[in-house]
């Protein structure tokens, strides 16, 4: 019990903290403006717009039919977000190379693309983003036989970036000016003909799951309903270096409940020990 009590404190101790350490707000604390609902509605076995144009980051357009030709056989892992995005998209990135790299899943069983949903974006801004890719890729390989993973970047224009979204169930809004556009995290892993497989939600993928996923998505199969994840780039506020005040108070919250609970075992493990004979 005298280890209840003091994990009791120390929980305690840390929820003071942490309320000392977060930003100052004015008044009470309520949540800033609640995020945007956006998340991904998933279209299972549908299949991506074949005539939507896009440009990679070196110039080159093209349309999606030429990516998707019965040559690639092996899945894409789509990803959407932007560019220049200052928050979840990077983290989605790398998280996305650490679990291939895990899984342990060749570099040419598998490509990436990320597809900016940005119009004013451009392919100088694509480019210097799949530069910082290919570096990550390289300090995860830690050895000179480095061979350069396929990862692409891709801009559009708007119509061409709707028609993706909405066929992979990609919602995303317009948010301020720290993070451009308020919008889900997760990937899209694709079969080779372009048929949706499956969804995996967040910013870190579990390397065994993401290694089945590729797998039935290379036979051209369908996979299952991922679990949802709400996870959004409005969630992160980069201009006090933290999360939102919505997330906070969530936080917070989940912390209290755990003290409350904690709370009520330790007084039901006291009135056992009065129950007791003696």
């Amino acid at each position: 019990m005298k280890a209840v009590i003091a994990l009791v404190l120390a929980l305690a101790q840390a929820t003071a903290f942490a309320q000392a350490l977060a930003p100052a707000r004015d008044g009470m604390l309520t949540p800033r403006p609640a995020a945007p609902a956006v998340a991904f509605t998933q279209h299972l076995d549908a299949r991506l717009p074949m005539t939507a144009s896009f440009t990679d980051s070196t110039g080159h357009s093209f349309v999606l039919a030429d990516e998707f030709a019965p040559r690639t056989a092996r899945p894409t892992l789509l990803m959407l977000g932007y560019h220049r995005c200052p928050q979840l998209c990077g983290l989605a990135m790398q998280g996305l190379q650490e679990s291939l790299r895990a899984s342990g899943l060749p570099p040419s069983a598998w490509r990436i693309l990320f597809v900016s949903v940005d119009p004013n974006e451009t392919v100088v801004d694509a480019a210097a983003r799949h530069r910082v890719d290919l570096a990550y890729a390289k300090f995860l390989a830690a050895d000179a036989s480095f061979v350069a993973p396929d990862i692409e970047r891709l801009v559009a224009a708007p119509a061409s970036i709707a028609a993706l979204a909405s066929r992979v169930g990609f919602a995303y809004l317009p948010d301020d000016d720290a993070a451009r556009f308020a919008h889900p995290a997760g990937v899209v892993v694709v079969t080779p003909d372009g048929h949706v497989s499956r969804y995996l939600m967040g910013v870190r993928f579990d390397p065994s799951e993401l290694r089945e996923a590729v797998q039935v998505a290379a036979d051209g199969h369908v996979g299952t309903l991922s679990d949802r994840l709400a996870l959004l780039c409005a969630h992160l506020d980069v201009r006090v270096g933290g999360h939102s005040d919505a997330v906070l108070v969530g936080m917070r919250i989940t912390g209290m409940t755990t003290l409350v609970l904690l709370a009520f075992l330790v007084w039901r493990q006291r009135a056992r020990h009065r129950r007791e004979p003696r």
